[in-house]
């Protein structure tokens, strides 16, 4: 079915917590999927995991129902050695850049993404799905989409395992001859590529608590505290992402209630508009920007893991469960209607 609202959902990076996302998805499938889709969806790390097999269940026939399947399938079965192959003593000397390769999540991707599914989602009635990953030659954030000009399916699970790649825990994913690495090392909650697509509503799933997570554990291996690093500066990434997004929200709010206040004086309206229409408010008040609404609280209460590299489908199906819990409390009716 066709939505009638411009309903986003973006997806935080986090590991193996990106069951609990999984969980949010299953529930809104199975409650309100009768209702209508997300136009768009996109995410960071394992937000770019998730979000093409999100995307492919506005799919018709059978294609959305077996994404759907695959998806929850590959947050509550796969282990660590389907992500990861840890380096011997003798590999670390030669590729010293990392601590594991990637080669089993990139055979993963290829297996799950069939060939038919990413046209499907090339297709113009297919969500926009995008994906975040780094060139950390030039230190920027890259966002592309099954939908762009010259995409084919290598490149695009080029670009979701380099999204996925935490630096030095995962080697590099060469794109276009440069390194690239996890999106969340520049934007965790990618809320700005779903607003300039002009979503009117955006469901942000953010994998940790709301209060940062403190522990009694001593960091004695380096892989866990470029973790605990990581996790710490990547708090206030999303914060200062949602931050921005509030920002923009509260912005459209008030440029359409000035727009209905003079909607009958049309020399102060357009007045009014070509202050809004600036060069320099556009971060703000630009016209595709239409954020009306976010629908904040799909995170767990307390962190699942200090550990989001470990994937242990015992515990992941059971942040599944909490995360089709939280979205039956949080989401009392479909957000797509």
């Amino acid at each position: 079915m066709s939505s009638k609202q411009k309903t986003a959902l973006v997806i935080s990076g986090g590991g193996a917590k990106g069951a609990f996302a999984v969980g949010v998805v299953k529930h809104l499938y199975s409650k309100y999927r009768n209702t209508g889709w997300f136009k768009i969806i996109g995410g960071s790390s394992t937000g770019a995991l998730i979000s093409p097999f999100a995307a492919l269940i506005a799919a018709p026939d059978l294609i959305g129902l077996k994404a759907f399947e695959r998806l929850e399938y590959m947050y509550t079965h796969i282990k660590t050695s389907d992500i990861l192959k840890k380096q011997n003593i003798f590999e670390l000397l030669i590729n010293q850049h990392c601590l594991n390769k990637s080669d089993p999540l990139n055979k993963l991707l290829h297996r799950e993404l069939r060939p038919e599914w990413f046209e499907w989602l090339q297709k113009p009635e297919a969500p926009d799905c995008y994906v975040v990953y780094v060139n950390y030659q030039t230190g920027q954030k890259i966002a592309v989409k099954p939908k762009d000009e010259g995409m084919d399916r290598e490149k695009f699970i080029s670009a979701m395992l380099a999204s996925a790649s935490v630096p030095l825990v995962m080697e590099a994913i060469m794109i276009d001859n440069k390194e690239c690495y996890d999106g969340g090392v520049r934007d965790l909650l990618p809320f700005s590529n779903a607003i300039e697509l002009g979503a009117e509503i955006i469901v942000p799933v953010f994998l940790g608590p709301e209060a940062f997570g403190s522990t009694d554990t001593l960091f004695k291996r380096m892989d866990k505290i470029l973790l605990r690093t990581l996790d710490i500066l990547l708090d206030e990434s999303w914060r200062n992402d949602l931050d921005m997004a509030e920002l923009i929200n509260i912005g459209f709010r008030a440029k359409q209630e000035l727009y209905s206040i003079f909607s009958n004086d049309q020399l102060t309206l357009n007045k009014i508009k070509n202050v809004f229409n600036k060069t320099e408010y556009e971060d703000l008040f630009e016209a595709k920007k239409r954020l009306i609404k976010i629908i904040t609280g799909l995170r767990p209460d307390a962190n699942l893991t200090h550990d989001s590299l470990t994937f242990d489908p015992v515990q992941m199906r059971s942040w599944v469960d909490l995360g089709e819990q939280k979205a039956k409390a949080i989401i009392q009716q479909s957000p797509f209607i």
